[in-house]
């Protein structure tokens, strides 16, 4: 290599490091400093000063031709200008977002500002769509803030198989059961499915919650997220419409001119408050006022009752929430029932994985 070449590469070493140690001591990217050395610019004197430094320091120590030199600042300079960034006025305003999305994330896990908690209470029972149903319910919890599900079987003990699948979740849960009693389970025709579980869950809230919302939601419905962003708000009781629901596709609260004037729903049967199960949320501190409040075990009146049950309250008192019951957020949706799976002949599989796997399928 030549020697004029030798020099020239020392002086290209040697205005990179100098130029990253002007990078480390101003806390400047490389690429910012382009927006210094744009024609017009107030600040390409000062970056231009900073690279004929630069230039200039390599000359002294290790000896540089003029015209060397003045190529060197110039083809610097030059490469600079070709990096397209934002200016320093965008640079400023991104800046001002970063710290604006640094202080919000703080501000979100500052305890003292902690969104109340959300008790979402699911009765479920064993059968082939449990856990397919679970599985999706939880989906759907695991993007809300601040939850507390209240998974509650309809059982003398816990399936571990449940078991197993919440502690994958990652969420805060609690596993429970309240198998139905037995005078209800032998009667003939509609049995009231989830009373026993609805009435647990009621009970672990009064037993360890003193302030938030709690809200009915069966494992086998559909729920949009904007749902339990609503219902936090909930002073006493909150409704709003749900789909899917009787003949009528619907069951809501019916609004007119801003205000309450009513229910629409597909079987009214002279219930007071003619609602779906999906379709209300109510205050932890609302129901810790009416110690007496309960779920019948009464098929098809079970929302009815535990609303009456909340005495003192008027359905004049109903929050509207969905956007003042514009909107559908929770759907009545009713997954395929399926026969129970045929028994495996352990003779053949006895030392296969179809063992482990049976177990998870009733």
């Amino acid at each position: 290599m030549k020697p004029s070449m030798k020099v020239g590469v020392v002086a290209l070493v040697g205005v990179c490091v100098i130029l990253y140690q002007y990078h480390l001591s101003a806390g400047v990217r490389f690429d910012q400093l382009t927006d210094q050395l744009n024609a017009g610019d107030p600040g390409v004197s000062y970056g231009a000063a900073n690279i004929r430094a630069a230039v200039q320091w390599v000359q002294n120590v290790h000896g540089l031709s003029p015209d060397l030199q003045n190529i060197l600042v110039a083809e610097l300079i030059n490469q600079f200008r070709k990096t397209r960034i934002p200016s320093p006025l965008h640079l400023r305003v991104s800046e001002d977002f970063k710290l604006k999305q640094r202080t919000q994330e703080v501000t979100t896990i500052n305890p003292s500002e902690k969104i109340p908690p959300l008790y979402v209470i699911t009765p479920t029972y064993r059968r082939p769509e449990q856990i397919p149903e679970l599985i999706r319910m939880s989906h759907t919890l695991m993007l809300v803030e601040n939850v507390n599900w209240l998974v509650i079987e309809d059982a003398k003990v816990p399936t571990k198989e449940v078991t197993k699948f919440l502690n994958r979740t990652g969420l805060r849960f609690q596993h429970l059961t309240a198998p139905m009693p037995a005078k209800y389970k032998q009667k003939k025709g509609v049995k009231p499915r989830g009373v026993s579980n609805r009435n647990r869950g009621l009970k672990w809230i009064r037993a360890n919650a003193t302030e938030g919302v709690f809200y009915f939601a069966d494992d086998d419905n559909t729920y949009d997220l904007d749902l339990f962003t609503q219902i936090r708000r909930t002073k006493k009781v909150s409704m709003f419409p749900v789909g899917l629901c009787t003949k009528f596709g619907l069951s809501s609260p019916v609004v007119k001119d801003g205000k309450f004037s009513g229910f629409y729903d597909g079987w009214v049967a002279g219930r007071r408050f003619p609602v779906d199960m999906a379709g209300f949320a109510v205050s932890v501190k609302f129901l810790l006022q009416r110690p007496n409040a309960t779920m019948p075990y009464r098929a098809g009146f079970e929302e009815d009752g535990f609303l009456r049950s909340l005495t003192p309250f008027e359905p004049r008192e109903i929050e509207l929430l969905g956007d003042n019951c514009t909107r559908i957020l929770a759907w009545h949706t009713q997954t395929k029932k399926n026969e129970p799976s045929a028994a495996l002949d352990m003779k053949l599989y006895r030392s296969t994985n179809l063992v482990e796997l049976k177990q998870q399928i009733v």
